[in-house]
């Protein structure tokens, strides 16, 4: 059994042919996507693992989860490296801290550096993911 979905020619009289295939494509790369969501909304209330079976109301979630769905942030290949240095430097300070070396000399210059760059990348790391 097939399903199809059609639109008033009407509402497409501004398109041109290849932008009328590209919505075609672009609807049914949504709807594949959609559908996929349903499932697995449908499999996390489904513990028994029995005949799936999806309701209207796990397509109106999977449509409402698809909208508020962040948009890819893809290319930022810097962001794995600044999570794991905003994971680590926390811990760096915490084992360079000795309160006797702290106080002499160029140790508490060090010390403020490594706090002061600490604090900017895992600031950083937190405002990237926001």
């Amino acid at each position: 059994m097939t399903n199809e979905v059609t639109l008033d020619d009407g509402e497409l009289e501004g398109f041109s042919a290849p932008a009328k295939q590209r919505l075609k494509q672009a609807s049914l790369d949504h709807l594949q996507e959609l559908i996929a969501e349903c499932y697995r909304l449908e499999a996390s209330s489904n513990s028994s693992g029995g005949t799936a079976e999806i309701t209207q109301a796990m397509v109106t979630d999977a449509v409402v989860f698809r909208r508020r769905e962040p948009s890819g942030k893809k290319g930022r290949w810097w962001r794995i490296p600044l999570k794991i240095l905003s994971s680590i430097l926390p811990l760096l300070v915490g084992f360079f801290f000795n309160s006797q070396s702290v106080t002499q000399g160029n140790n508490l210059i060090m010390f403020v550096i490594l706090v002061a760059i600490t604090v900017a990348v895992v600031t950083t790391s937190v405002i990237t993911d926001a």
